[in-house]
């Protein structure tokens, strides 16, 4: 799925997703949890502001946004006494 991300100057100097749209809602990138490349596409595994983490892959050649895949973060286990 084609989506609208916006990026801002990375550490390493390349553009990172900062905010991209979903279904008509803006989503907050919090976090970068881990980026790789696969020539010719880059991918950035994200999580945002409500918890849920995302990846999204950019297409170098065509230079289109793509929704990768979405899931959850984990949540944190309960004790067990």
């Amino acid at each position: 799925m084609n989506i609208c991300v916006h990026t801002s100057p990375g550490r390493r100097g390349e553009a990172e997703p900062h905010v991209f749209y979903l279904g008509g809602h803006r989503m907050i990138v919090a976090g970068i949890l881990g980026r790789w490349v696969e020539h010719p596409n880059r991918f950035y595994q994200v999580s945002c502001d409500d918890g849920r983490c995302f990846l999204l892959r950019y297409d170098a050649m065509r230079q289109i946004w793509q929704l990768a895949g979405c899931y959850r973060a984990t949540a944190v286990s309960a004790r067990y006494w």
